[in-house]
């Protein structure tokens, strides 16, 4: 792997144009899920991470990807992004619900630490050259199956949300939608 999904090349990202046609319109808000306002790529970060660790113990060349990775906030993550709905994912974050918000970051902030954590013991077996140990593979494993409980909870957040009293499903997709159209026009 040439690039991780959180290091985005430093050339500067070019600006959404105004007057973009429909079907970037629309490639653009289909990032945000319209149920939490949070847009699923990010995830992408966490999912490569477990990857890379999982696999690892058949694959020692994934060590140095795994040493390289850091974690990314949200905002930082999409304000690197070259996706077409980074903009987008960007103002609907900073319209979230803070108690939803909140929730989120807290969920987040336990994916880093376990990450981050796994990383350090993964570098600790790498430096004493038992990388290719049963022992390493163990970790591995455990350290893939801490991550994925925390990010399903991640991912449930993105897809389903949680429903605040004040604003349906419909309320806050016809919100996002057309505050962006409003923004086109």
């Amino acid at each position: 792997m040439t690039d991780d999904a959180n290091n985005f090349p430093d050339k500067g990202t070019p600006p959404l144009p105004r007057n973009r046609s429909s079907a970037q319109q629309r490639r653009a808000e289909a990032i945000v899920n319209p149920a939490s306002g949070l847009a699923n790529d990010y995830l992408n970060l966490f999912n490569e991470i477990v990857m890379l660790i999982e696999q690892l113990p058949t694959m020692p060349e994934l060590i140095d990807d795994i040493l390289r990775w850091r974690p990314v906030s949200y905002h930082a993550y999409f304000a690197k992004s070259i996706l077409p709905g980074r903009s987008t994912a960007l103002e609907a974050y900073a319209s979230l619900n803070a108690n939803f918000r909140r929730e989120f970051e807290a969920v987040v902030a336990d994916l880093d630490r376990r990450a981050v954590g796994a990383v350090a013991m993964i570098r600790k077996q790498h430096k004493s050259g038992n990388i290719s140990s049963a022992a390493t593979a163990e970790l591995c494993t455990r350290a893939g199956e801490a991550l994925r409980e925390v990010l399903l909870k991640a991912t449930e957040l993105v897809n389903h949300g949680t429903h605040v009293a004040h604003e349906s499903e419909q309320e806050r997709a016809d919100r996002l939608l057309y505050g962006n159209m409003r923004k086109v026009s």
